[in-house]
């Protein structure tokens, strides 16, 4: 028959606890928190853990480890009168307050927020640059093998002219959240399909998004969507993995590591491109013959190794 034993203000919380154990007594949460949330029903977990030589048992085990290591579920689903659930609502009424705090006051704009970055103007420097620099790799060449005969060639030689008669075919978007560079000319250096003169988006998406940003800025002060501020819940992210993972013991995980499986089960969404179909390959084989077939071959590396071969000071690096 075990005892009970009344708490007293001054032998509260743990060292009741090692009075009681020293006696021989059996407390209860009521003796040890009186009056608290403790006192109230608190979830308990469906396995149970096998003790081995890595996880050896306690030997003095502590008053809520068996109410340690409960299931994700159990714990959204656990309702308000146990501990679990007010901690629950606790920490989403905190992370409400969080949220708010931010929409009240929220950043305007942010560079780092982009929504289409294709073909930017860097994009369009390095290939107005690749072709200059491969025309004058390419008289090099000639004048390295030909000698005085290959000066002719001289006026086939890009300059700096060059580059601003190109760069005044291409345009910036004018949405804020998209980089792109859009063609207004038909002769291009991408033979890309030339828009109007006066157009000021790239596409028809970002005009729309355009509008969209004003109306967020009327109405919430920032140009930026509600979702890339403000913070989402915990529980929300928690669902989010929940839904790609699943327990599995550790014999069945080591034996699909063995057959080299993927560890999860999620069906793969086919992704859709909007400048073309993708081609997937099995092997990289595949894809570096497909490579060769297409001729993308970098044509200033081939005369730069004519030049290194033809020229012994380029070669040792002066």
């Amino acid at each position: 028959m075990t005892k009970t034993i009344a708490a007293k203000p001054r032998l509260a919380g743990r060292a009741l606890i090692e009075i009681a154990k020293a006696d021989g007594i059996t407390i209860t949460y009521e003796n040890v928190y009186p009056g608290s949330i403790f006192t109230h029903k608190i979830l308990t977990a469906y396995h149970h853990v096998k003790t081995s030589e890595d996880i050896p048992k306690s030997k003095s085990p502590s008053i809520l480890e068996r109410f340690a290591n409960v299931d994700d579920v159990r714990l959204k689903t656990a309702k308000v009168t146990t501990l679990e659930g007010m901690a629950r609502e606790f920490g989403k009424l905190a992370e409400h307050y969080e949220r708010e705090s931010i929409r009240s006051n929220p950043p305007v704009n942010d560079k780092a927020y982009v929504e289409q970055a294709d073909f930017t103007v860097t994009d369009l420097y390095n290939d107005l640059m690749s072709v200059i620099e491969w025309s004058m790799l390419r008289y090099m060449a000639l004048v390295y093998t030909y000698g005085f005969d290959a000066l002719p060639y001289y006026s086939t030689v890009l300059d700096y002219s060059y580059y601003v008669q190109e760069r005044k075919k291409f345009r910036r978007c004018k949405y804020m959240f998209c980089l792109n560079m859009f063609a207004i000319e038909e002769d291009n250096i991408r033979d890309a399909k030339s828009k109007r003169v006066d157009s000021r988006f790239c596409c028809e998406a970002c005009r729309k998004a355009s509008h969209d940003a004003k109306k967020r800025f009327i109405k919430t002060s920032s140009y930026l969507p509600v979702e890339y501020y403000s913070p989402l819940y915990n529980e929300s992210i928690d669902d989010r993995y929940r839904l790609q993972e699943e327990t599995q013991p550790g014999y069945v995980i080591e034996s699909e590591i063995m057959k080299k499986k993927p560890m999860f089960k999620a069906q793969l969404k086919n992704e859709d491109y909007k400048h073309g179909k993708m081609v997937k390959y099995k092997t990289l084989a595949e894809a570096r013959q497909a490579q060769i077939i297409a001729g993308k071959v970098d044509k200033i590396a081939i005369y730069r190794d004519i030049i290194r071969r033809t020229n012994p000071y380029i070669s040792e690096g002066q």
